[in-house]
């Protein structure tokens, strides 16, 4: 196919062709405009330019918007992207420790794991939970239920030890955590549980001063960030894990180890001797109410409290209300005396032990004629007594008791404290008024007897009880010392608190209602109790709650203490159940204070108390022969052996624990002053430091029981 150039003609005619048509459309363009400016024409004009203008509006409001959102000015729209892309993990912080006056642990915190899961995470929660099963101890459903939970964070096991921790992280589970987490130990098991109280699971305090001061034992959370990825998955986990909290502040007690395990000890064998439903004893500075000692029995161990009755978490000393008995009797006498209404010498008939009034008839267990008011203290007559009270009247009465502080709470920085119970005297018959004066009718709790106490002996001015001395910081440094500097109300007269002291050690003589608590190094004084229990509105024949207070030294007394067993089966006067308890605790708490024997020559009660044990002692190995001869057998079983602590240049030699158990050893080192820290169920099975060791007062001996340790024998 051949192309043909067109010609310069036609070429020209093609240009004056177009040239003609583009005038054509300006001249149609022309007519259409001047079309517009018609009335028709302007309308429709209007009506786009409104159209217009709306698309302009609502777009111009759009890109303002997005522009605000980009630029963050919706807060709202602000947290709902974090909330999207960021977690806010808290770590728990780690308490602070509890320690005794010299610094021993009674309350410390260790490091142990918790493990944890991301459900999210984990593509196969039926596998996952069988592998998890028999490493945490758990049911494989349990944790298939955990795992298939739609929420992001979910624990499977909380303070588990290292093995179990070493076991999940070999897994390699995507999604299965083992987290660093604070756990609360009690090193030295039940000592002082009703004290201290415990902690739950997620470190809050919830009985005793854990609960009490869990704000300032908490210190402050840690909190981080978490950052997640599209598929909302936490990115850094780790590096949140690893951090830790700040450590919350120490508190240092009033409660010395040492003086509360000896407490404890000598509590539980009275309780167990004489069949007793339960009893306390606690131990008070007398000059300044600090608590060197608070036990209670039954007793539980704080770190598996949930395995204990909650009816054992109670401190009897605080809660308890009782009638006390006789112990009312020396504030009767104390007030005569300060009123002049009365001397020591003064003789007093005591009715042969029957005293009319009314209709009723006041008893004394030992029927005396004329006894001196001293006498009266120490043979501990209701008779005698009650004609002292009847000098001073029942307003008067009512109003000593008030000012030594009972009815009302002392105001103890502990928790679970009662105010006891005493009426009006307006409303006292004229028997009441009678047996008020010798402790019936009126309750008190341990806490009020032991503190009118040291307020009667001390010089006559009333103490604070307290068992906080410091709250200290991380760094040990001293944040709030509460230890009382400022002297109490006086409540009696130095003069007559100096006459009640010998009047109170006659008490402890061998003709005296007290004379099983005397002591060999130390002189004291003391006052029993013996008072029945009300059951059903009435006096319960049989049921007893007997008690002795009482303090030493004499001249200068140091610390007051208060010994109560409720409902004692076969013996159940106070002077001969709780004596003996007394006298073994605070001699050991004067050694412990470092306060020298002020006694020369053993007294003669002290003789006919070695003499009446001796006595017991060879009853009970009679019945102990009968009882095997009846078994058909004579040899003893075999029993298990203490080794002995070693005095040497001021500090100890630590023997060879093992085989003993764990109450045998805290027992023997605590015995010294030692700070033991028992870990694990069953014998000893190893210790730190080594036997053999030379030890000081005061220095921690690490002990580890096994269940498969082989007992220690003769």
């Amino acid at each position: 196919m051949s192309y043909r150039r067109p010609s310069p003609s036609g070429r020209r005619s093609a240009v004056d062709a177009n040239t003609k048509r583009l005038r054509s459309e300006r001249q149609s363009t022309r007519r259409r405009v001047d079309a517009v400016v018609t009335p028709d024409g302007l309308a429709f004009r209007t009506r786009t330019g409104a159209v217009l203008l709306v698309f302009g509006l609502v777009w111009a409001v759009h890109i303002g918007r997005a522009a605000y959102v980009g630029l963050g000015g919706d807060e709202r729209l602000v947290k709902r992207l974090h909330s999207q892309h960021e977690r806010v993990v808290t770590v728990a912080p780690q308490r602070g420790s509890i320690l005794d006056r010299l610094g021993r642990p009674l309350a410390v915190s260790v490091e142990l794991g918790s493990a944890y899961a991301d459900p999210s995470m984990v593509e196969d929660p039926a596998e996952a939970a069988r592998l998890l099963a028999p490493v945490l101890g758990a049911e494989t459903e349990d944790l298939e239920k955990k795992l298939n939970k739609s929420g992001r964070f979910v624990w499977l096991g909380r303070q588990i030890d290292e093995a179990t921790s070493e076991g999940i992280r070999a897994l390699g589970i995507d999604g299965v955590r083992v987290t660093p987490e604070a756990h609360r130990e009690y090193p030295s098991g039940t000592l002082a549980a009703q004290v201290l109280g415990f902690v739950g699971t997620d470190g809050d305090g919830l009985e005793g001063l854990e609960a009490r001061y869990d704000s300032q034992l908490m210190g402050d959370s840690f909190r981080y960030t978490v950052l997640r990825d599209r598929r909302r998955r936490a990115t850094n986990y780790e590096g949140v894990l690893a951090r830790r909290s700040t450590e919350g502040q120490s508190l240092v007690l009033t409660l010395d180890h040492g003086i509360q395990h000896r407490a404890e000890m000598s509590l539980d064998a009275a309780v167990e001797r004489h069949e007793a439903k339960a009893g306390f004893a606690m131990v008070m500075d007398a000059n300044t109410g600090a608590l060197l000692a608070v036990a209670s029995n039954p007793r539980f161990d704080p770190n598996s409290f949930r395995d204990a009755d909650r009816s054992t978490w109670k401190n009897l000393a605080l809660s308890m209300n009782f009638e006390p008995g006789s112990t009312m009797k020396s504030f009767v006498v104390a007030e005569a005396l300060e009123r002049d209404l009365t001397t020591p010498d003064e003789r007093i008939y005591c009715e042969k032990g029957r005293y009319k009034i009314g209709r009723n008839v006041v008893h004394d267990s030992h029927p005396e004629g004329w006894l001196t008011m001293a006498d009266v203290v120490k043979k501990s007559s209701n008779v005698g007594t009650v004609k002292l009270a009847e000098r001073l009247g029942p307003a008067d009465l009512e109003e000593v008791y008030r000012r030594f502080g009972f009815g009302s709470r002392t105001g103890v920085d502990l928790y679970g404290e009662e105010g006891g119970i005493l009426h009006s005297s307006a409303g006292w018959a004229r028997i009441t008024f009678a047996t008020h004066a010798f402790g019936q009718g009126v309750a008190v709790t341990g806490l009020q007897m032991a503190s009118a106490y040291c307020a009667l002996i001390n010089g006559g001015t009333k103490v604070r009880p307290h068992v906080l001395a410091q709250v200290r910081d991380i760094d040990d440094l001293v944040v709030e010392d509460l230890r009382p500097t400022t002297e109490g109300e006086r409540v009696i007269s130095e003069e007559t608190s100096a006459a009640m002291r010998p009047l109170l050690e006659r008490v402890l003589e061998k003709d005296g209602t007290g004379w099983r608590a005397a002591m060999g190094e130390y002189t004291a004084g003391g006052k029993t109790g013996t008072a029945q229990k009300v059951k059903d509105g009435r006096y319960a024949k049989g049921l007893y709650v007997s008690s002795f207070i009482g303090f030493a030294p004499v001249d200068e007394p140091k610390v007051v203490t208060y010994v109560v067993l409720d409902e004692p089966m076969n013996k159940y006067y106070g002077g001969t159940v709780a004596g003996p308890v007394f006298r073994e605790v605070t001699a050991y708490a004067l050694r412990s204070l470092g306060v020298p024997p002020d006694k020369v020559e053993e007294p003669e009660a002290l003789a006919a108390i070695r003499e009446a044990e001796e006595q017991e002692a060879e009853d009970r190995k009679k019945r102990e022969r009968k009882e095997r001869k009846e078994r058909g057998g004579d040899a003893a079983p075999p029993a298990d052996s203490l080794p002995t602590l070693v005095a040497d240049a001021g500090g100890w030699i630590l023997p060879d624990l093992s085989g003993l158990s764990g109450r045998d050893a805290v027992a023997l080192l605590a015995a010294a002053g030692l700070a033991p820290v028992v870990n694990g169920t069953g014998l000893v099975a190893s210790q730190e430091p080594a036997a053999t060791t030379w030890i000081a007062s005061g220095d921690t001996v690490r002990v580890s029981l096994d269940a498969a340790a082989k007992r220690r024998r003769r």
